[in-house]
């Protein structure tokens, strides 16, 4: 049935957009005194990590050979990219830092070609380059100059784009599972350096809302491992763009933000190709 892991992978979509959206309400000061984004950042790997221990415990798995090299820098990788994606949606629309985010699959192509030698046909590339002209749409580049946070946060989609080429490296070598425990507990390490200097003692609310933040996350993640698992990828990979969907609907709802039409052609652009990518793979799979 094709209808389960569809489902499965809509669900995580709206697992990171509360997430993200969690993070945006926790660094604008909704709940109190605003937090630094780089203390939300530690509750989203730090959190997550309980949650991953628990999971991993419950499946009686073990810990086997480990790469350790490659874990540090994918989590290291992880690390700033979600650093930076909860600063960008303090200091710009949410929907726009989670548009620029979701250009990470096309850095991951390019990314794949220098350092994997994958080969890459010209329908994908010509969909990458109008993917990354959207991108570029919503940097919104101006006579007064661009954007900069616009443009950290397309370093930042730069940045997990290398993570998933590491990603792709570690799945060869080890369980899912595994990944997902040891990213954690290394992010979250990593994670706990700048919280010396950034760290704010929260309230109740504030509390309650860093551990969804990572508990969240780290559900969606496991969702949408489940509907990798149970259909093809390339199938998959598209629903997750309703990340982006669920993002605009958190913004509108609570904070009245309306996307304008720079944000919704630029975040057409890279949802459609992005989707063209994941849609021509998959039939050339099945073919």
């Amino acid at each position: 049935m094709q209808g389960q892991p569809i489902l499965l992978a809509v669900t995580a979509s709206l697992c990171f957009a509360g997430s993200t959206f969690l993070s945006k309400l926790l660094g604008s000061g909704f709940y109190g005194d605003a937090l630094h984004p780089l203390q939300v950042a530690h509750s989203r790997f730090a959190f997550g990590l309980l949650t991953a221990m628990l999971l991993f415990l419950a499946s009686r798995r073990h810990v086997i050979r480990p790469h350790w090299r490659l874990h540090l820098l994918r989590s290291t990788l992880g690390w700033i990219g979600i650093a930076i994606l909860f600063t960008g949606v303090i200091y710009i629309p949410a929907s726009d830092a989670v548009a620029l985010t979701f250009l990470n699959p096309i850095f991951a192509m390019m990314l794949a070609v220098l350092i994997l030698h994958e080969r890459v046909g010209k329908h994908r590339w010509t969909a990458a380059i109008i993917a990354f002209c959207g991108g570029v749409l919503l940097i919104r580049p101006e006579a007064a100059g661009i954007n900069p946070v616009a443009l950290l946060c397309l370093g930042g989609a730069a940045l997990i784009g290398l993570e998933i080429v590491v990603i792709k490296m570690l799945s060869l070598r080890e369980d899912v599972f595994q990944i997902l425990l040891i990213n954690n507990a290394i992010a979250a390490t990593v994670a706990t350096i700048p919280l010396f200097f950034t760290f704010e003692m929260p309230n109740a609310a504030q509390w309650g809302a860093l551990a969804a933040v990572g508990v969240v996350m780290v559900t969606g993640q496991m969702l949408f491992l489940f509907a990798m698992r149970s259909s093809d990828a390339s199938l998959v990979a598209p629903f997750i763009y309703a990340t982006l969907i669920f993002v605009m609907l958190f913004d509108f709802g609570v904070l009245g933000v309306v996307p304008d039409l720079i944000s919704l052609a630029g975040a057409g652009i890279i949802i459609s190709c992005g989707s063209y990518i994941a849609i021509r793979e998959h039939r050339q799979g099945t073919s």
